[in-house]
This record gives structure tokens, C-alpha cells and sequence, in this order.
């Protein structure tokens, strides 16, 4: 049993090396891609995982004993009870006949595939902690992070945008994900950077109303960032802004200005939705994902076609149908996909297929319930911001991570988790600076002892 001290002072005992202003600096800027990886593992995960064993062999020397912010340590309690039950359930899953796709390795296989995908999650939430437990000692940290995080963001957009001129005129190549000269920023596919780019909008808000960055430096960045986003042409985060804007809409004080914010950013957002041809599109999606058995083997050599969102539209409602409750096992869609029970007459996959789906392929996977909880887990920031009554743009971060893996955003992509330590950290300081330490249990003065397996 290890005992876990709830820290009450915002004094966790650490200091700040030069080693930790590194690792925020990577944690800021690579962020900003998924694209920089060995093998199918990101560079930033690698790192997060070296710095929780660092963070493990302190915990050792200090005889098990650490100081947790209160909000960190029920988030890491539901996280780890979340991971078990996965865990759990891929076990179950293991009556099920499995699809290995061709040339892949061993940790493409049954268990293994979900025992990484369980490893890679913890990495991002042991991360998260870590960052919000270094935010809330030191305000510089938060300032330092959140302004490197923005313009790292706008160093994207600029890009983005300079991408296409300089690879026609010949200068160098200025290499991409996408072939289709849409705007993906440093190598992410165009979808996920739309989602992206509006965390990197609300970081910004955040640091205008902090008077963290200046109004005009803001103004030239959201003007660039505007380009990019709609040169990613994706619909995934016309979908994420939209669900923003109603809820800032609804989280608003005062009728009128509800009614203000609904009017003029439903403007934006329909402005949006007409210049991607959104409806459309998702038209197109309907239609073909219902003639998929059919159209697949016409397409059987494109892969972009016979796996990935249309495959997936067409197999994860016939997965959920069979198994609402324990799901098919995480990370388990790839080898199962090709099962007659849920692929029917369509053309057979030879590659490592995700039905990009947002929130969908997990519940195929997890099933309901357990996607439910997840989901509940990813809203506790938002909760706990209310509760400690949080100005709006506080709010906003902490929906970030919500709203991103609901419309599409993977598990694995780093920028949700790090905008959620933005949230939580601040919201540290918004209880301190709001002098409102008796009023909750989170920062109560009296030191008290928690133990929890480890």
C-alpha cells in the first residue's frame, strides 16, 4: 500500500530544474503533431514514458509517499478503474475469432494490441498529472507552457499556408500527410488538425483574458490560424466549434448575452459549414456507407475507401448491435473487421483499419457502459470547474478533451490531455486568487492521508 498525501498549500515539494522547463517545452510543441514517430509510438510518448519512470523512482526514494492535488488524484483513481475494467474485457474478448491483417508484427495481435493501446493511454494520463501537478506550484510553468503551446500552433498555420507556394516554386519540400493540398500543419492528417486548431484558439482566449499575450499579437495569430482552418477543410471541427458554441452559449450568464453569443458565432459556424459543403458531405457519408457491401468491391485496390470512416460507418453499428454491453475488446476493431458477422458480402481488408468514427469506434470496442464512464471521466474537468465557479473561458479548456475525442480525435493524440492540465492548473489558481480555500475539500488546510493501491 503506498499513501497519497493530499496537498493543501499548492507546495508539492518539487523544484523546478532545467530539466523540467525542457520537458515542457517538448510536451508544448510536439504536441502540435502526431506524425513524429518510431514505429507506430509518437516521440512525446516516448518521452512522457521516460519521465513517469523518473517521476516512479522518486516516488520509491520518498518511501511511497507523493502530495496529489485532489482533482488529480480522483481523476487518476477513475482513469486506473476505467483501464482495469478494459483490461478485463479484453480477456472476455477472447472468444471471439481474430482477422490478423498480413505484415504485421506481434503486438498487432490479440492481447497485445490491446495491452499497448492500455499502456500508450496510461502514458497520456500519467502525463497529464504530472503536468498538473507542475502547473499548480508555479505559475510561470502554466504561462511558460500555454504561450509556447499557441504559437506553436500559429507556427503551424503559417505552415500550413506557406506550404503549396513554396513546394511549386521549387525552394524545398515542405512535406505533408495529405495529398489532397489540404492544410495539416506539421504532417497531421486535415481532420485532426481542424480539431486542433480550435484548442490552439481557445488557449489564446485564455491568454488574451489572463493578459498573458497582447491584443494585437493575438489578432494577426487568429487571422493566420482562420486560414488554416479552413484550408483543413475539416468537418470534424466545424462540428467541434459548433458544439462549443452552443455550450458557451448555454453556459452564458444573462439571456442576452446568450442570444449575442448564439447569433453571432452561428453565423460563423454556418459561414463554415456552407464553405466545406458539410451537408453534402455528410450526405455522401449516408449514402455510401449504406451501399458499402456493394461499391467495396468496385473499390476493392483503395484502401481509403474499403477501410477508414465509410468502412466504418457500414461495421461499427453492426458491431455495437452484437455486443452493446462488453464491446469486441480495445484496439480489437483492426482483427475482427473481417468478420463475416459484421463486414457481410463487403471486399476483405489487408491493412490496420480504424473506422475514425470519433467516439463510436470506442463503444464498439469498450461497449456502452464502459464508453459512458470514459466519457463521464473525460467531463470531470469540466464539472470540477463549475463547481469552483470558473469564468467561461476556464470552462471552455476543460471541454477541449470532451468535444475533441467526441468528433473524432484519437486517444493517443497528445494536445487534449495537455489542454486539460491548462484547464485544471488554472483552475488552481482561480480558487487561491479567489481566496476560497475553506470553501472546498480540494484545498481544505488540514493534511489528510489517503492510501490507495499502487
Amino acid at each position: 500500500m503506498a499513501q497519497i498525501v493530499r496537498d493543501q498549500s499548492g507546495n508539492t515539494g518539487l523544484s523546478h530544474p532545467l530539466g523540467v522547463w525542457v520537458f515542457l517545452f517538448l510536451a508544448g510543441t510536439l504536441s502540435s503533431t502526431s506524425q513524429l514517430k518510431f514505429a507506430s509510438v509518437q516521440y512525446l510518448e516516448f518521452i512522457y514514458f521516460f519521465q513517469i519512470l523518473l517521476l516512479l523512482c522518486y516516488f520509491v526514494k520518498q518511501g511511497f509517499k507523493a502530495r496529489l492535488y485532489r482533482p488529480s488524484f480522483v481523476l487518476g483513481r477513475f482513469y486506473l478503474i476505467f483501464l482495469a475494467i478494459a483490461l478485463i474485457l479484453v480477456l472476455v474478448s477472447l472468444r471471439f475469432d481474430f482477422y490478423v491483417p498480413r505484415n504485421t508484427g506481434l503486438l498487432f495481435g490479440p492481447v497485445f494490441v490491446s495491452v499497448s493501446r492500455a499502456v500508450e493511454f496510461a502514458i497520456d494520463v500519467g502525463a497529464m498529472l504530472y503536468l498538473i501537478e507542475v502547473f499548480r506550484q508555479d505559475r510561470a510553468t502554466i504561462i511558460f507552457t500555454m504561450r509556447l503551446y499557441f504559437w506553436t500552433g500559429v507556427s503551424s498555420a503559417v505552415y500550413s499556408i506557406l506550404r503549396d507556394p513554396v513546394n511549386l516554386l521549387n525552394i524545398f519540400n515542405l512535406r505533408s500527410y495529405d495529398t489532397l493540398s489540404r492544410m495539416t500543419g506539421y504532417g497531421n492528417e486535415g481532420g485532426p488538425y481542424g480539431t486542433y486548431l480550435v484548442s490552439v484558439v481557445l488557449v489564446g482566449a485564455v491568454l488574451y483574458r489572463m493578459r498573458w499575450n497582447k491584443q494585437s499579437h493575438l489578432f494577426v495569430a487568429y487571422f493566420l490560424i482562420a486560414i488554416a482552418f479552413l484550408g483543413s477543410r475539416s468537418k470534424a471541427s466545424v462540428l467541434a466549434l459548433a458544439m462549443t458554441v452552443l455550450l458557451n452559449a448555454v453556459l452564458a450568464q444573462g439571456i442576452r448575452k446568450r442570444l449575442v453569443i448564439l447569433a453571432v458565432c452561428g453565423v460563423a459556424v454556418l459561414t463554415l459549414a456552407s464553405f466545406m459543403d458539410l451537408n453534402q458531405v455528410l450526405v455522401d457519408y449516408q449514402r455510401t456507407s449504406q451501399r458499402y457491401e456493394y461499391l467495396s468491391h468496385y473499390h476493392y485496390k483503395d484502401e481509403n475507401f474499403v477501410t477508414g470512416r465509410v468502412a466504418g460507418g457500414f461495421i461499427v453499428p453492426r458491431m455495437i448491435a452484437a455486443h452493446p454491453l462488453l464491446g469486441i475488446g480495445w484496439g480489437n476493431y483492426a482483427l475482427v473487421r473481417n468478420s463475416p458477422q459484421y463486414r457481410g458480402a463487403a471486399a476483405w481488408s489487408n491493412d490496420i483499419d480504424a473506422p475514425g468514427l470519433g467516439l463510436l469506434g470506442p463503444v464498439a470496442e469498450l461497449g456502452v457502459p464502459l464508453s459512458l464512464y470514459l466519457f463521464f471521466i473525460f467531463l470531470c474537468p469540466y464539472f470540477y470547474m463549475r463547481r469552483i465557479g470558473a469564468p467561461l473561458y476556464l470552462k471552455n479548456l476543460a471541454l477541449v478533451q470532451p468535444i475533441a475525442h467526441l468528433f473524432g480525435a484519437q486517444f493517443n493524440l497528445t494536445y487534449p490531455w495537455i489542454v486539460t492540465a491548462f484547464a485544471l492548473g488554472l483552475g488552481y489558481f482561480h480558487v487561491h486568487s479567489a481566496s476560497q480555500v475553506n470553501t472546498f475539500d480540494e484545498l481544505s488546510p488540514t493534511t489528510q492521508p489517503l492510501s490507495a493501491s499502487l
